[in-house]
């Protein structure tokens, strides 16, 4: 089968029925037999880009480190939105979510007991781009300004909010007045490039290969030169499944882990597995930029990452952009004992 078959066909598996973790379910006197994680459901809230390929390189490639029969293929679905990944794992039709911390955070207010346990990407390339004369970050709450974002919850709108911080702007998103909701960010990229919004939030790699047909384009701000500590997706899953299955849980973060520090150390690397798993594949000359960016940012966490200082930050920003109603502590978002294990078990030897 294909790469393209295999990426085509993993995002079709919507059909797949419920299925149940070893180990889940009711507790009994003696420890549950380790599961090989044949039946794991990994649920993305968007089609991955290039900054986020170790959860899929990992997934495929790294199983067999930690005694997990895993494929892309067969434990992972991904859609274009955040609410569909979401309801995906309360219908228990998943036990791994990967989405924007924000929408984490408001399944959490909705009195989901979900917890992140795994970075996905902590820093990432997204920029504020502007264009037809709108540069500056004040424009956006113009009446006459057309600012692509998505809803609430979704990276773009988190990170819009982020960004309007980190460039001294007060006001926040909800107060822009004329918002163009576009959920994925390469619909966003489509409608910028065709002229139809005047500023919207995107990846640097898309705006690389949108920005030659835009009528006078501007990166206005960067997520990682303007706002350091942000959580821009994160994987999470319900507080009681990872307390019936933490190893199993551990050794399947681990798979990331070691992927984030392989991809990182090797351009060819780097590049040839993009080709692979991603979809659209960036240009060569936005590939090189990107892993440049990933040496110098904090995009992957080997350590884990997810601090207490970074959620607590990812609440302030959740509560200014009206993701959030009430307080929050940033002690209880994070499942620190299955982290800690899942770096455990990547820093071991092969």
């Amino acid at each position: 089968m294909s790469m393209k078959s295999r990426r085509l066909r993993a995002t079709s598996l919507l059909a797949v029925g419920t299925l149940t973790l070893a180990g889940g379910g009711i507790a009994s006197a003696q420890p549950p037999a380790p599961s090989t994680g044949e039946s794991l459901r990994i649920v993305l809230g968007s089609q991955p880009h290039a900054s986020q390929l170790p959860l899929v390189y990992g997934v495929d490639r790294n199983g067999h480190d930690f005694g997990l029969a895993l494929s892309a293929e067969q434990n992972i679905t991904k859609f274009d939105t955040h609410t569909d990944a979401v309801q995906t794992l309360l219908d228990d039709n998943a036990q791994v979510l990967a989405t924007s911390t924000s929408a984490i955070l408001d399944t959490r207010e909705h009195g989901h007991d979900v917890k992140m346990f795994c970075p996905y990407v902590s820093m990432d390339d997204f920029v504020l781009a502007g264009a037809n004369g709108v540069n500056s970050a004040g424009q956006l709450f113009e009446p006459s300004t057309r600012v692509g974002i998505d809803s609430p919850g979704g990276a773009g709108a988190i990170v819009l909010n982020a960004l309007l911080s980190g460039v001294g702007e007060h006001r926040d998103v909800h107060e822009i007045p004329n918002p163009q909701i576009i959920e994925s960010s390469r619909g966003r990229t489509a409608a910028w490039a065709s002229g139809q919004l005047d500023a919207t939030v995107i990846h640097d790699t898309q705006y690389d290969s949108a920005h030659a047909t835009v009528d006078r384009p501007v990166l206005i701000a960067t997520l990682y030169d303007n706002a350091p500590g942000f959580i821009k997706v994160a994987q999470a899953a319900r507080a009681d499944w990872l307390v019936q299955n933490r190893e199993l849980a551990a050794r399947y973060c681990a798979t990331t882990l070691r992927a984030m520090k392989t991809l990182k150390s090797d351009f060819t690397l780097f590049r040839a597995a993009v080709d692979e798993y991603i979809a659209e594949p960036p240009s060569e000359k936005s590939l090189r930029e990107l892993f440049d960016l990933i040496q110098r940012y904090p995009f992957w966490t080997e350590d884990g990452g997810l601090s207490e200082d970074s959620v607590r930050f990812m609440i302030d920003i959740a509560n200014e952009s009206g993701v959030l109603t009430q307080p929050m502590n940033a002690a209880d978002v994070v499942d620190r004992e299955t982290l800690r294990r899942a770096v455990e078990l990547a820093n071991s030897p092969v």
